[in-house]
């Protein structure tokens, strides 16, 4: 199999994800929700370095993407630039013409790749939006950066944030074409984000896995094979769509 027609399947669906409204909009949502989570910290930064009071940055980053709002708003926002993009294009006849140019192993592998890099691009880009807004503050304030290698512990939730991103839009994508419903992509992440919520932490409280909230804590096995799975999910469930509407 060539991989090359795959690739060239994911970068022109992934530019179009970048490029659209749909994108900007859940880049800014999500760095909104984590500078809701920093709070009023955030307003005296100025103030306190001032005054020789430096904040620990590491744990103002944790602090942004442990919030209960960047949380629970994590599986839409991540859903919302390309999720529904592969039901649009079987709905509207368009995958049959990207099928007869690439062919059927390449059409979906490329069209998985793309959903999944656009979740985990909205999550990971936000995060360094975050990242430039405190070095700026630090900067404007102290005329220097802080150093980079004194955030271990956030940078490992910011990759863990940006896998759960590539999970919640496989799944809203897998949604979105089982039910042959748009509005899925999106509200159906958000769906099982509560249940499984609810579940782990009334019925699984020492089982980390099971509580999305948990995901967050930093990547880890278990973590990558959620990912692994959800794309694989992903990529049959195209499979058996485009071929029943061929």
């Amino acid at each position: 199999m060539d991989i090359r027609k795959s690739l060239r399947v994911s970068l022109l669906d992934l530019r179009r994800a970048l490029t659209g409204r749909w994108f900007v909009i859940a880049l800014l949502a999500t760095l909104g929700t984590l500078l809701v989570a920093i709070g009023r910290d955030l307003l005296h930064l100025d103030d306190w370095m001032m005054y020789g009071s430096e904040p620990r940055w590491d744990d103002l980053l944790r602090q942004g993407m442990q919030g209960q709002f960047a949380a629970l708003t994590l599986p839409a926002l991540s859903a919302l630039p390309a999720a529904g993009q592969a039901l649009l294009e079987v709905q509207t006849g368009t995958a049959r013409y990207s099928i007869f140019r690439a062919g059927w192993r390449h059409y979906v592998l490329g069209k998985t790749l793309a959903c999944l890099l656009g979740g985990v691009l909205a999550q990971a880009l936000a995060f360094l939006l975050l990242l430039g807004a405190l070095q700026g503050i630090r900067i404007r304030v102290l005329a220097a950066p802080f150093p980079l290698n004194s955030l271990d512990g956030a940078l490992s939730m910011g990759l863990a944030r940006a896998i759960c991103g590539g999970i919640w839009v496989a799944v809203g994508s897998a949604l979105a074409l089982m039910t042959e419903t748009p509005s899925a992509a999106t509200i159906g992440p958000l769906c099982l984000f509560y249940t499984l919520l609810m579940v782990g932490t009334r019925f699984f409280p020492t089982v980390p896995a099971v509580n999305p909230v948990n995901w967050l804590g930093g990547p880890s096995g278990w973590l990558l094979l959620g990912l692994l799975v959800s794309a694989l999910g992903l990529a049959l469930v195209l499979h058996r769509k485009v071929h029943d509407h061929a």
